[in-house]
């Protein structure tokens, strides 16, 4: 979890960099970070579905799909956290971009 913490703040601090660091290395970062977040969000469920099915062999079989359920809304919510993080570094970005963009323009024109 503190692996998740040091990767989320530096993306928050992405923006700061934004303007020495060129539009497609960010593009690159965010895109493979996505990935990131895809390949683990599959790798849950695959655990999560192997559990369900598990959970069919048990007596109590209400009580286990509950936690496994359970357990699967914490993982999906902490992943779609990190999501909602990227997207926000990102239009944070394209916004500052767009600024930037409009303040030269206005300092072209007479």
């Amino acid at each position: 979890m503190k692996v998740i913490a040091l990767i989320l703040g530096m993306l928050m601090a992405r923006p700061l960099l934004a303007q020495t660091e060129p539009q497609a290395v960010l593009a690159q970062r965010e895109a493979e970070e996505r990935a990131r977040i895809a390949q683990t969000r599959a790798h849950h469920q695959a655990q999560f579905d192997a559990q369900q099915r598990a959970c069919y062999q048990h007596f109590a079989v209400n009580d286990c799909l509950s936690d496994s359920r359970r357990s699967q809304r914490e993982v999906m919510a902490d992943l779609r956290r990190q999501e909602v993080l990227i997207n926000d570094t990102q239009r944070k970005r394209r916004a500052a971009w767009q600024m930037l963009r409009s303040d030269e323009r206005s300092s072209r024109s007479p």
